[in-house]
């Protein structure tokens, strides 16, 4: 299984597209890593995780075949997660050699988001898209991939972390989320899954959050991490990184690193590969 993360920041990028802070033009001095598009991820080069509006630029990035693509996994309804007007050139004349569908996976209220953008789309569009409803503990196979909708704490929207699976590799890709809900802890021992990769929500890096709220920090995964090891969830070969960061809580790539480690965690940015 490969792993790539194309973008890592949250909604307002890093540095934010309108902000002046000394975190964001540091950001622009430095460049490189310090530069962080919104969150999306690809598995091998058939499964999307998120549509963001940076999706394009993504491709172009990282020299994807999104053509390629044959499963869509939407974690929630967020804009900086789910720009459904991308879809629009999907088929039909901006893809006429475009043939098989995509089949996208997320909660009802992303499938209303959705619906809402379907007027504006081509029927030669529309053939293309299949959108599969997905309730939080649904298990579904796409392809070889064996998935399960875990619920996120996100606030009042209905929002999925998602496990998946692929032969003998398991990852958990968690975001947008706070602390884990009894409910998904109770879940992963109870079904006694030992993961080879988890990516962590940390948006808040290292600003205090409160574990009730809808993302996470160092402290916060660091205790999430502890409580996953006790359970038997994460081993010694378990792979950890954080994700999604918010330009307010300095994601400067070198500081967050150094943070990062002491808790035993590694750092994402724009265009990691992992081959899992």
């Amino acid at each position: 299984m490969k792993f790539k993360y194309l973008g890592t920041a949250a909604a307002e990028g890093f540095p934010a597209v309108f902000c002046d802070c000394e975190y964001c033009k540091e950001a622009r001095k430095r460049k490189g890593k310090n530069i962080r598009t919104r969150s999306q991820a690809i598995i091998n080069q058939d499964l999307l995780i998120d549509l963001p509006a940076d999706t394009y630029m993504h491709a172009l990035n990282n020299e994807l075949e999104l053509f390629k693509v044959k499963y869509l996994l939407i974690t929630h309804e967020h804009g900086d997660h789910f720009y459904p007007q991308e879809l629009n050139v999907r088929g039909h004349w901006c893809a006429p050699n475009l043939k098989e569908k995509i089949i996208i996976i997320g909660s009802e209220t992303v499938y209303q988001k959705y619906l809402k953008f379907t007027d504006t789309m081509s029927q030669g569009v529309r053939d293309l898209i299949e959108f599969r409803v997905v309730n939080a503990f649904d298990k579904f196979t796409l392809g070889d991939y064996e998935i399960v909708a875990l619920p996120a704490r996100h606030g009042s929207m209905t929002g999925f972390i998602y496990q998946i699976e692929q032969g003998e590799k398991k990852i958990l890709y968690a975001h947008d989320t706070g602390f884990f809900l009894d409910s998904v802890l109770d879940w992963i021992k109870e079904k006694g899954v030992k993961y080879d990769f988890i990516s962590f929500d940390c948006t808040n890096v290292d600003l205090p959050i409160e574990d009730f709220s809808t993302h996470m920090g160092l402290d916060n995964v660091e205790r999430l991490t502890k409580r996953l090891k006790d359970m038997g969830a994460i081993h010694s070969k378990t792979i950890l990184y954080v994700n999604h960061f918010s330009h307010n809580a300095n994601p400067l790539h070198e500081e967050l690193c150094e943070n990062a480690e002491k808790r035993g965690l590694k750092v994402s940015y724009d265009g990691l590969e992992l081959d899992l």
